[in-house]
């Protein structure tokens, strides 16, 4: 999961949360505050209904005209109980057959009312005279908890668009934090073709210590592979001098007398040279390796590669079929040697026409180099590609200098096939596995 993704998915699930909590307060608050406040009506009808009249003997005198008209209204949502002296019973015509038990303590309760009705109700003690009241006074609560309920959801809804519109802001921030390593991508692109030997830009503190650390190491690794490369160059001239010098000696006259040593000597000087070279070019192929210099670049190195070819081999027209291709993640020196010695040979033995083609083919890059010459039978195509062979010592009459190529190819893991071209003659595929992308 993608750090972007991580940071929304967070900001998403903290502003839900906050907004189910303050939505849940934000209603229990409301609430509280409203049942305070209607407690307080509450006490005041009762209060009205203690001042009801007495008449001399003793009996409480209820006047409909004197009481709210909503407590004369069959359910209406406002009702009362008065209980005096634990005996006599009076009750509001809003209640109509409903019974409504006093409440206890002096805070405000919730009960069940007529018609599935959500009961606010609040009791008072009070004593006129001789008689001790019980006055319990209740209201509708049922369309404050519907109320508080749509509250409860608008809050919600309003949280939900909230976190998407911050988040919205939090990608955008996000990305505008992260267009110094888009950029630092693109160096780095830069870097694995040898376009570049640093990285250049300016990224936050937090990433900071980590590009100087990179450029360090990428100085320091340049500085090893010149001193290999200056290494491999000077031991490559200084051997030239003493074995110069030992074939000197194989010459001289004394050694005529001796012939059976002087070509043993040739034989172990001859194995001295191939090995010395072996070992330089194996060198050189694992210095490359990792070296940042600049890749092959399809574009500009193939056509000076084939206007040289034209030169040599006049008669043979060189078409270059490859698709366009960015530069290529191999060491340029390497790329043009392969294709040289092919196209080299190609342009030898052909009647007239040599075609290039590359391309990429899932994760291979294939080279394929076609003639229309007298090509190389089957039955010989198997013996030439034998390993550790070179094929213009194999094939009388089709000079193929394929020993450095081979090399090159399976130093980098790839393969060399002989086929038959659509031209007539002999078709020569190199597959070269592609590396890892930086």
């Amino acid at each position: 999961m993608s750090l972007t993704r991580r940071l929304d998915l967070g900001l998403l699930a903290s502003v839900l949360v906050v907004m189910l909590l303050l939505a849940h307060g934000s209603v229990v608050l409301f609430d509280y505050v409203l049942r305070d406040y209607l407690t307080e009506r509450l006490r005041e009808d009762a209060e009205s209904l203690a001042t009801l009249p007495v008449d001399r003997d003793g009996q409480v005198q209820i006047d409909p005209l004197r009481l709210r008209a909503s407590f004369n209204q069959v359910y209406s949502g406002q009702y009362f109980v008065i209980d005096i002296d634990d005996d006599i019973h009076l009750r509001s015509r809003s209640l109509w057959d409903h019974r409504l038990k006093p409440v206890e303590g002096d805070t405000a309760q919730i009960r069940q009312g007529p018609e599935n009705q959500s009961l606010l109700a609040w009791t008072g003690q009070y004593h006129r005279g001789k008689h001790h009241f019980t006055i319990t006074t209740a209201l509708d609560y049922s369309t404050v908890t519907r109320r508080l309920d749509w509250l409860r959801l608008c809050i919600w809804g309003l949280g939900g668009v909230m976190a998407i519109l911050l988040v919205f802001i939090q990608r955008r921030v996000i990305r505008l934090g992260l267009m110094p390593l888009e950029k630092l991508q693109r160096e780095l692109a830069q870097l694995h073709e040898g376009k570049r030997m640093a990285l250049e830009t300016q990224v936050p503190d937090e990433i900071a210590p980590f590009v100087e650390e990179l450029n360090h190491q990428l100085e320091r690794i340049e500085r090893v592979l010149n001193r290999s490369r200056d290494g491999i160059a000077n031991l490559g001239h200084a051997l030239k001098t003493p074995l110069s010098v030992m074939e000197t000696q194989l010459a001289r006259r004394e050694l005529e007398q001796l012939p059976d040593l002087r070509k043993s000597l040739q034989a172990r000087l001859d194995d001295i040279h191939r090995l010395v070279e072996k070992e330089l070019q194996r060198a050189r192929l694992d210095t490359g390796e990792v070296s940042a210099a600049a890749r092959f670049q399809p574009d500009s190195d193939i056509q000076p590669l084939l206007d040289t070819l034209r030169e040599i081999h006049s008669n043979v027209t060189f078409i270059n079929d490859s698709a366009n291709l960015p530069p290529l993640p191999w060491d340029r020196d390497e790329l043009l040697e392969i294709l040289g010695n092919l196209l080299d040979n190609a342009g030898k033995w052909a009647h007239g026409l040599a075609r290039l083609t590359m391309s990429y083919e899932g994760r291979k890059f294939v080279m394929l180099v076609e003639d229309d010459g007298p090509g190389i039978p089957p039955e010989q195509r198997s013996r030439v590609m034998g390993r550790g062979t070179r094929l213009d010592e194999q094939v009388t009459g089709h000079g193929l200098g394929l020993g450095i190529v081979e090399q090159i190819v399976h130093h980098h893991g790839g393969d060399i096939q002989l086929g038959e071209s659509d031209l007539g003659g002999l078709a020569v595929t190199v597959e070269l596995p592609a590396p890892p992308g930086p």
